[in-house]
């Protein structure tokens, strides 16, 4: 009988040392279910993004540019070369059209054969200056312009296209330039036309009307 009672007494031991380990169990369960987390779950390794300023974005922008085979271009006033495919065409005629760009952006000029749809002059003018499209033919005419600083060029697919790598904003014309001689009885008038430019947060400011295109649809 002794030994049984001590066999009893080493069993209700035992039970109670398993009861004390299951609230233990379920006590830490209980503490991390609330969302009380210990130094387990601790990040010390936390990174910071780095902040890049425009001026590195343009950077980065203008090397992966260049990789593409785009090329810098040091643009100066007057027209540019054939090969962004047009052929200029001039007449005899005294006309001009005469173009101020303000201080705030570059412009590129295409002026377009309403007909044809064709580009008969294609001329850049720096920022601060004045340009004149001198012997216009006589024609009905629009303009494609495109606005911004850092001129690059590409020959793609046998054509050479162009593009402004900051700032950029191209538009087309919705003004008509009728370079057509206007003959009446006392003789005849000859057609010349005057246009401001200049960009200023982001919002041309022109002496005419005109829509938003793409860059695809300014190398056109």
């Amino acid at each position: 009988m002794k030994i049984n009672y001590l066999i009893i007494q080493f069993m209700i031991l035992l039970l109670l040392i398993s009861c004390a380990n299951d609230s233990n169990r379920y006590s830490d369960a209980k503490y991390h279910e609330n969302g009380d987390l210990d130094n387990t779950f601790k990040n010390d390794s936390v990174v910071t993004p780095k902040v890049i300023t425009p001026e590195e974005a343009l950077k980065l922008e203008k090397e992966k540019l260049l990789s593409e085979g785009w090329e810098e271009n040091d643009m100066k006033n007057g027209q540019l070369s054939k090969c962004y495919n047009f052929k200029p065409k001039f007449s005899s005629i005294d006309n001009k059209l005469e173009i101020t760009v303000g201080s705030g952006t570059d412009v590129v000029i295409k002026l377009m054969n309403k007909e044809t749809n064709k580009c008969i002059r294609y001329v850049y003018i720096n920022s601060q200056n004045t340009y004149e499209i001198k012997n216009v033919p006589e024609g009905v005419y629009y303009l494609k312009i495109a606005y911004g600083r850092n001129w690059i060029s590409k020959v793609e697919n046998g054509k050479c296209i162009g593009k402004f790598l900051s700032n950029q904003m191209y538009e087309e014309g919705s003004d008509i330039l009728d370079f057509n001689i206007q003959r009446t009885y006392e003789g005849k008038s000859i057609p010349s036309f005057r246009l401001e430019l200049d960009v200023v947060s982001n919002n041309s400011m022109s002496s005419f009307s005109s829509q938003n295109i793409s860059e695809e649809a300014f190398n056109q």
